[in-house]
């Protein structure tokens, strides 16, 4: 919409309306919008006056909001058809035409009041020029004029309140239409015109009136309908609502030549700009923080206001603490002088301050200051003397990063006592490279009695990157016994993905001892499935550490599906010896058998008695055979027994040997593996007995279950399916 539309609407002999004679739309402009209707029917209230003019010098000036635009009308009494009224309607959008302009072309003589243009009807009328400060001087100066009236601050207050949503609409109670006039154009003259772009207002009254703004005068019938706030000339208002205090303010402040920003578009941002100018004016010793950070973030407040070095002190000192303040301070251009304290507080601030220096730091980059070389100074003070903050870390660890690197084993010394004081430098020694640097901050962090090792962070971080240093550190902490609990609390804290690995890389250490890494890992994990799956890498190192035999050893696999229960010890019947095969037998026969190692014997002779014995009374055999073992050379004698043994009763006999708790399972083992047996044999031979001698190998209770017997040909063995960790020089520690 190029310019503003305009339409007039008036009693004529022609009218672009089809009714001919009478009351209809005589001319518009062409860019009239179609949204308001271009009859009277459509244009309805628009241009029609409710009721009819009590007098020939009435009129109705409104501005309003119709269907998305902003109107202004002029309603005054027809000379060429009483009864009836000329209305003038000019439209424009939002923000564009409003209540301001509607005043102004009213009092430019802008509004027509007659029809008597001979070029009437028509629908090409021109359009009316946009000037946008129209009579801008003049509500000023009617502003300005009744300053000291009593209805002014009223009428600022409850227009505000209306247009905050907090107050009903507002009435004017005048002699005249002019009257109101006037109160109009004193309130535009001192609110700023973006917080009045919707307000609404009619120099006339109806019954069915929605408008903000409306005026009952002498002549008026029928006053609007509902709750309305009344200002009248002489009227001071209701003096306790904070609203008409406001509008007090806002006198008060114009009286002295302060006028409100145009760029204030609410009643809330006028109520904040009026509070803040409150407190400027008030002494600085006189406001708490809350209220100094009101001031010190209003975008009007001057630079020299900050003169006093107090103030200075006291808003930089406040901006630490609060962002706001701290970005107000940064937009003000401050004097040399202020600037100069502000520095000083912080470096000050920096020495001395205890906390976290990062914020302080921020503050002094908002506000141009390079604090630096103070931040190193103050930092490397506290490496001595307290506790060294994040900030302070990462400020002297570049220093002392070079330091390390200089292979001084007195700065070393030094370094290393500066990891076991200060948590925050461990976390950039594990950026380094540099292997026993890494090294000595886990170890910091693990014998930390301040930090639970199952749960730190930094541990679990360097599992990720840096897993040999951890199994190295997990190895030295397990061999010099000063916390028995520190390697389970290490294989706790792995994560799930990472706890094979890690357990991996302990087990190569010959140094660490395979049952107590296997009895740290159960402090922390219990289910079967879980335990097979941290251990499974690792097995083949751990498994060459439980004394087995090269044979037996080859077949000890893990399996969590394997959940037989060891069955219950019981002693079979015994038929004592008599005849067998066509021949008696008795006690002094397998005694003969159970000699000295070195006694030659006649095979044959001998199975056929040792497979009598065992077939009248295995209990007996058993335990003459097992009081044999405790003679120097019995295990001997006991490898010849099971040499002799016939194939079929050979597992039987083992079985019944593993179940006795006094003798030794590697004993038996031993002269097991002995027989030399091909793997499917062995594992078949021992699997009778290899639930009570896996129970008696000093496993957790947890993992023995998990061990069986399993040929080579019957698995398939995955020991190489977790990739090794990258090889490279180890540097030799003190276990």
């Amino acid at each position: 919409m190029t310019g503003l539309a305009q339409l007039l609407c008036g009693w004529a002999v022609v009218n672009l309306e089809s009714s001919g004679t009478g009351v209809g739309v005589v001319a518009r402009s062409g860019n009239w919008p179609a949204a308001l209707g271009s009859t009277t029917r459509e244009l309805g209230k628009l241009v029609t006056w409710d009721g009819v003019p009590t007098s020939p010098e009435a009129f109705a000036l409104e501005f309003t909001l119709a269907r998305g635009l902003a109107v202004g009308v002029l309603k005054t009494p027809s000379n060429a058809r009483p009864g009836t009224c000329v209305a003038h309607v000019v439209a424009g959008e939002r923000g564009v035409m409003d209540g301001a302009k509607t005043l102004a072309l009213y009092d430019s003589g802008r509004f027509l009041t007659t029809l008597d243009d001979p070029g009437y009807p028509t629908d090409r009328w021109d359009t009316l020029p946009d000037s946008p400060h129209d009579n801008d001087s003049g509500f000023d100066a009617a502003a300005d004029a009744y300053l000291d009236l009593d209805w002014l601050a009223p009428l600022l207050g409850y227009t505000l309140a209306h247009l905050a949503g907090r107050g009903p609409a507002v009435e004017l109670r005048v002699e005249h239409a002019t009257d109101a006039l006037a109160m109009l154009r004193a309130l535009y003259g001192i609110l700023p015109r973006n917080s009045l772009r919707d307000l609404t207002f009619s120099t006339a009254s109806t019954p069915t009136s929605h408008h903000a703004i409306t005026a009952v005068t002498r002549d008026s019938h029928h006053p609007a309908t509902g709750e309305r706030r009344i200002v009248t000339p002489g009227d001071r208002g209701d003096e306790s609502d904070p609203f008409v205090q406001l509008g007090r303010q806002i006198i008060g402040n114009r009286r002295a030549g302060v006028r409100l920003p145009e760029t204030l578009s609410t009643a809330e941002e006028i109520g904040t700009w009026c509070y803040r100018r409150h407190l400027r004016a008030m002494s600085p010793v006189e406001l708490d923080d809350d209220r100094l950070a009101e001031v010190i973030t209003d975008p009007d407040l001057s630079p020299d206001w900050f003169q006093d070095k107090t103030v200075a002190t006291r808003a930089v000192r406040l901006a630490l603490g609060r962002p706001g303040v701290a970005r107000a301070l940064a937009r003000v251009d401050h004097h040399p002088s202020v600037r100069k304290t502000f520095e000083k507080v912080l470096t000050d601030t920096v020495m001395a301050d205890t906390r976290d220096r990062a914020r302080t730091a921020e503050v002094a980059r908002q506000l141009g200051f390079d604090l630096s070389e103070a931040v190193v100074a103050a930092a490397r003070r506290r490496l001595e003397t307290g506790p060294l903050s994040a900030t302070d870390a990462a400020a002297v660890w570049p220093r002392l990063h070079d330091d390390w690197a200089t292979g001084s084993h007195k700065r070393r010394q030094v370094i290393a006592g500066y990891l076991t004081r200060h948590r925050t430098l461990r976390a950039h020694a594990l950026g380094s490279r540099d292997r026993a640097l890494l090294h000595r901050a886990l170890r910091a962090e693990v014998d930390d009695p301040g930090v639970p090792t199952a749960s730190s962070h930094l541990l679990r971080t360097a599992m990720h990157s840096q897993l040999a240093i951890v199994a190295q550190v997990a190895v030295d902490v397990a061999c010099d016994g000063r916390d028995r609990y520190a390697l389970d609390q290490i294989l706790a804290c792995a994560p799930p993905e990472r706890l094979p690995a890690l357990i991996a890389e302990c087990a190569r250490y010959p140094a660490l001892d395979a049952i107590t890494l296997m009895k740290a890992l159960t402090l922390s994990r219990s289910d079967p499935a879980e335990l097979v799956d941290a251990l499974y890498p690792a097995w083949r190192d751990l498994r060459r550490r439980l004394g087995l035999p090269e044979p037996i050893e080859e077949l000890v696999v893990l399996d969590a599906s394997d959940s037989t229960p060891r069955p219950a010890a019981s002693r079979s019947r015994r038929r004592g010896f008599g005849r067998r095969n066509g021949r008696d037998w008795s006690h002094s026969d397998l005694t003969a058998l159970l000699e000295s190692a070195d006694e030659p014997l006649l095979f044959e002779d001998a199975r056929e008695t040792l497979s009598a014995a065992l077939h009248s009374d295995l209990d007996y055999v058993v335990d003459r055979l097992i009081a044999r073992t405790r003679a120097a050379d019995g295990p001997q004698v006991l490898h010849r027994i099971l040499a002799t043994t016939p194939p079929d009763q050979l597992p039987t006999l083992i079985t019944a040997c593993a179940r006795q708790w006094d003798l030794p399972p590697t004993v038996l083992l031993h002269a097991v593996a002995a027989l030399d047996l091909p793997p499917d044999d062995l594992a078949q031979t021992l699997s009778g007995g290899w639930p009570w001698l896996r129970v008696r190998l000093d496993l957790p209770q947890s993992i023995a279950p998990l061990l069986t017997l399993s040929p080579p040909e019957d698995r398939t063995d995955a020991w190489n399916s977790l990739p090794r960790e990258r090889e490279s020089p180890r540097w030799q520690f003190w276990r």
